[in-house]
């Protein structure tokens, strides 16, 4: 029996309210050469019946089970311990797959100059995939350490296709890291000079889940600074500027984050101003993401009202 084209990696606790949109949007992909391993992590609800579920229809499917050990042993045990396939794709649970995703990766890796990883644009929506409600964009070149420290540009593991041997040679994602695991991942494939590449086409709709650990700004800066600990321990040279640059972005983008998850009053705007503070030319490379976010964050700490209303008619 031959390898096939990808192996999708699902890692899944308590996730029985959305695994089975999850599931069949992998399912009811145009490009029909994957396998699809499933892994859950102690979930206490439905997941693992309706995992069975579909797994008696499907023989694309396998569930391997552990205890709650976390989603980066999960995705880790998914691929040294049960994957075949020549790419890994990584998806998480509640994320939602266009039907065309594999068929353009496939593609893409297909070509001499393919690269070692790819992600694409992402559709973010809350409650329904038909209800997008903004789109991340991609970078126009390969990404690099200071890319990936200033801004996570993949947005979600959901995103992420990697090849097998890359990912194995890399020893996969560090298991003592609670959030932004993905991103100290890429640091250190960027370091092993690795090609991560952006593809101009949506390929993941992701689930916004404004209590979830993606909403936890706290854990977000510790993330931030585990991604630049681990370009410092690999020697990667990076000038103060690049560093005061980075860091201004992700302060940016956190301030951005605290106004769409409505967090406490002047919240965005001390973030804002933090990373000002950093770097201007950075807070402001891309002049209407900075002017925005700086003028919705002040709007949001003088009249949280009228910032209110602003924010419910766009």
């Amino acid at each position: 029996m031959s390898m096939p084209r990808f192996s999708v990696v699902i890692p899944c606790y308590n996730a029985a309210e959305t695994i089975a949109e999850t599931l069949t949007s992998v399912l009811d992909q145009t490009f029909f050469d994957f396998e699809v391993i499933i892994v859950d992590d102690g979930s206490t609800d439905e997941t693992v019946a309706i995992a069975d579920w579909f797994a008696e229809r499907s023989r694309r499917i396998r569930i391997v089970s552990q205890a709650n050990e976390g989603p980066s042993v999960a995705r880790n045990r998914a691929v040294f311990d049960h994957a075949q396939g020549e790419l890994i794709a990584f998806l998480d649970a509640d994320d939602i797959w266009p039907l065309d995703r594999l068929d353009i990766l496939d593609h893409r890796f297909a070509k001499a100059n393919a690269p070692t990883v790819a992600y694409g644009r992402v559709a973010f929506f809350s409650e329904s995939v038909r209800d997008i409600e903004t789109h991340s964009t991609v970078s126009s070149k390969p990404l690099t350490i200071a890319d990936l420290i200033a801004e996570n540009e993949t947005c979600t593991m959901s995103n992420i296709v990697v090849t097998r041997e890359a990912f194995v040679a890399s020893g996969g994602f560090s298991t003592c890291i609670v959030h932004g695991e993905d991103v100290e991942w890429l640091v250190r494939m960027a370091a092993q000079r690795a090609r991560i590449e952006g593809i101009d086409a949506v390929l993941t709709c992701y689930r916004a889940n404004r209590n979830g650990l993606s909403s936890d700004l706290t854990a977000m800066r510790r993330s931030w600074e585990t991604a630049l600990s681990t370009a410092r321990r690999l020697n990667v040279a990076l000038s103060q500027d690049e560093i005061d640059a980075a860091e201004a972005t992700h302060l940016r983008y956190l301030a951005r984050r605290a106004l769409r998850l409505e967090s406490a009053r002047g919240t965005a705007l001390r973030l804002a101003l933090k990373a000002l503070q950093r770097s201007p030319r950075a807070f402001f490379k891309q002049p209407r993401r900075g002017v925005l976010t700086l003028a919705a964050a002040i709007v949001e700490a003088l009249c949280p009202c009228a910032f209110k209303r602003i924010s419910a008619n766009h």
